[in-house]
């Protein structure tokens, strides 16, 4: 735990300086004294990955990425979603023939989402994530996963999203806020950019949802929003594109 901790004041200190480190230090003592640390146990729950012999929890911090596919400063962290979010949040969006649909996970991360998404009976998933180190780690949990559960037809990209080209056919699209305003604005623009050229049923469920407003185009229809866990610092919106 020492070094573990340890290493991470290393990486700390060579990305953010002493005063940003002092700064996330505080920031990270505030949370625990006010007990917000209960609003994100959902995080370090095993139970997904004890169930399936993998290893999806926990958080995965910017300075910790060491091989990324692309620039980091508008990216965000991993970390593991609650399973019974995803579900909850796909009920949610109205699709009763999730086996037409595609899934694809925006920071697909170590590949829970994609998991789950298969476990919902989605027709094919992909991921797309920035990090090599989480991509690695998504490959070899989407292995020992098929083993327990077999899936559906599924890729994994280790690509910046602003090189990934949006697949066609039916899909929903899940985001874990993986992304700053002006890049997940600059990708929604490009989903925009591609059903106007070959329009098709899309979904967008997107979770911590910060930048809403890249949805203001009127094609946009919102179909839900509201609070997880009735948090404040769980807000989701999922919207349908409309022609």
């Amino acid at each position: 735990m020492a070094r573990s901790i340890a290493s991470r004041v290393r990486r700390s200190l060579a990305r953010n300086g002493v005063w940003g480190t002092i700064k996330l230090f505080l920031y990270n003592l505030a949370i625990l004294a006010t007990g917000r640390t209960q609003e994100h146990r959902y995080v370090y729950d095993q139970s997904f990955d004890l169930q399936y012999g993998v290893h999806t929890g926990g958080v995965v911090e910017l300075d910790e990425m060491e091989n990324p596919a692309g620039p980091l400063e508008n990216a965000g962290r991993y970390e593991a979603i609650d399973p019974a979010w995803f579900d909850d949040l796909i009920s949610k969006t109205g699709i009763e023939n999730v086996e037409e649909f595609q899934l694809l996970d925006i920071g697909s991360g170590k590949g829970r989402v994609l998991m789950l998404g298969a476990l919902a009976g989605f027709r094919s998933i992909i991921g797309v994530e920035i990090d090599e180190g989480l991509h690695i780690s998504a490959s070899r949990n989407m292995e020992i996963f098929n083993r327990h559960a077999p899936l559906a037809n599924f890729a994994l990209h280790n690509v910046d999203i602003r090189d990934f080209d949006i697949p066609l056919g039916p899909m929903l699209c899940f985001a874990n806020n993986p992304v700053s305003q002006p890049l997940f604005q600059q990708f929604v623009t490009k989903i925009e950019e591609s059903l106007s050229a070959h329009p098709r049923a899309f979904v967008f469920v997107y979770l911590h949802a910060n930048h809403t407003e890249a949805f203001s185009r009127r094609s946009w229809a919102e179909i839900d929003s509201g609070l997880l866990d009735n948090s404040n610092r769980h807000p989701y919106s999922i919207y349908s594109w409309t022609p």
